[in-house]
């Protein structure tokens, strides 16, 4: 069976209605693949004569979905997923929904069970913490004079009668809320409340462009998005209960290269930590994630040769070819050329065509991605002179922690009295979960959002760091 990939797109709901509806409720089943099953869940409920309802697939990250179309006759229900190109067709027999899943030319099977809410699919985040806390929480906002932006956060501190250490978080790729949240995990409000709870303060932010900061995300690069990370720390050192010469970054995923370029030259900054940071030319780790990705879904060897020898050669292209039309020649060329030797069935199955490459360039040409494909960590890394630690899960499929922590390891220029670590936590994924398997599938699925250890070792490292 071809497997199925969903790739998630949000705007506004409509629905409609023809005849008499009796669909209200909670309908969940499991789409089956080759090696995963699918939990998909439609949350329906009506208002007036209309329809209102939600998807979840949450192993494809996809929660609250909303652009769906939704018509009912009699016993019939057809939910259209035009995002998606994709649409279920079902009949109700009584608290059951008979029908199929239908996308990409497949009609796979998906029967559904009406579900009271107790038993229903929610995903619990028993980490998150809840107010009131034992801390001081201020919302904040400091001013980014290159960008001529002003940025919103939250500043959690000890006490205000004290001088405290602090700690600015970076988000990782993708507009960021300050505590990070994806599928309802929250990760960097833990981090800060495990840390405040034990002496440190911690600054997080919304991303420009997201929340209550100003600014364009779309327009933003890596660099631009570390000015921001910058004026935090140019913020910080205004305030009388930080101590200004102990301050530190913290950055998840993207904000790992992030706290590197700072620390590479803000002479301010005490220690960073990069959490599942990138070490690798990120044109050579966007080829190892997608070829772990592919990977883990049970793609065959070659079909993962295709990918790697493609991706490699198309990112080459998009940084050294200006002219689309040349680019664009050059790219089919190299795709002709990658993909001579899979079967029709092959390209067919996994809709690898022309238009699959003019996809691939379309995507790969903003000016985030451009930028993000030319960045060599390994300039950053050998600058930096102050304390560094660099924390990976074993089991990362999008930062592979093997090859980034030895390239950690090799860049490292070693200092006396300064702490340059790396450290691989056992089972551990990209966001720090245990896991099986490492996949993106796992993600929603967990109810951990961060290992309790991996907050334990990161403030260790740090009252070590600050020891007299």
């Amino acid at each position: 069976m071809k497997k199925i990939f969903i790739i998630s797109l949000f705007s506004v709901l409509t629905l409609c209605l023809s005849g008499q509806s009796s669909f209200s409720g909670i309908w969940q089943g499991i789409l089956q693949d080759e090696k995963f099953d699918f939990l998909v869940v439609f949350r329906i409920s009506e208002e007036g004569s209309k329809l209102k309802g939600t998807m979840d697939i949450p192993q494809q990250m996809i929660v609250d979905f909303k652009n769906m179309k939704i018509h009912t006759d009699n016993d019939s229900i057809i939910v259209d997923i035009a995002a998606f190109k994709a649409s279920y067709k079902a009949v109700r027999q009584r608290d059951s929904l008979h029908g199929y899943w239908s996308q990409s030319g497949l009609d796979i099977p998906l029967n559904m069970g009406l579900t009271p809410e107790d038993k229903a699919f929610r995903m619990n985040r028993p980490q998150t913490p809840q107010p009131p806390y034992p801390y001081v929480c201020k919302d904040v906002t400091f001013l980014n004079k290159k960008a001529k932006i002003h940025l919103a956060g939250t500043l959690t501190i000890p006490d205000t009668t004290n001088v405290w250490p602090v700690v600015v978080l970076v988000s990782g790729s993708g507009p960021q809320d300050r505590d990070e949240e994806v599928l309802k995990h929250r990760p960097f409000l833990i981090i800060a409340d495990y840390f405040t709870r034990n002496g440190i303060a911690v600054l997080r932010y919304d991303d420009r462009g997201v929340g209550k900061s100003e600014g364009k995300f779309s327009e933003a690069t890596t660099a631009d998005l570390s000015t921001d990370a910058g004026s935090a720390v140019t913020f910080l050192k205004t305030l009388p209960y930080i101590n200004k010469k102990e301050i530190g970054m913290l950055g998840h995923s993207e904000g790992g290269i992030i706290v590197l370029m700072q620390a590479s030259e803000n002479k301010s900054l005490r220690f960073i930590i990069s959490m599942a940071g990138v070490s690798v030319p990120c044109s050579q780790l966007l080829v190892m994630q997608n070829d772990k990705i592919m990977e883990g879904y049970g793609a065959g060897e070659e079909v993962r040769d295709f990918y790697w020898n493609f991706n490699t050669a198309l990112y080459d292209l998009i940084l050294s070819e200006k002219n689309p039309d040349s680019l664009r020649k050059q790219a089919l060329k190299v795709f002709e050329e990658s993909s001579a030797a899979l079967t029709d069935d092959q390209k067919k199955e996994y809709g690898l065509n022309e238009g699959y490459v003019n996809m691939a360039i379309m995507q790969l040409s903003s000016p985030w991605m451009k930028y993000f494909l030319s960045i060599i960590p390994s300039n950053y890394i050998k600058k930096i002179k102050t304390n560094v630690l660099a924390i990976n899960g074993s089991l990362d499929v999008q930062v592979p922690a093997d090859a980034n922590i030895e390239a950690f390891n090799t860049y490292f220029v070693q200092q006396s009295g300064i702490y340059k670590e790396t450290h691989v936590f056992p089972g551990l994924n990209h966001l720090f979960q245990p896991c099986k398997t490492g996949m993106t599938t796992e993600y929603a699925m967990t109810e951990t959002t961060i290992d309790p250890q991996v907050l334990e070792y990161m403030v260790s490292w740090i009252k070590k760091v600050l020891q007299p």
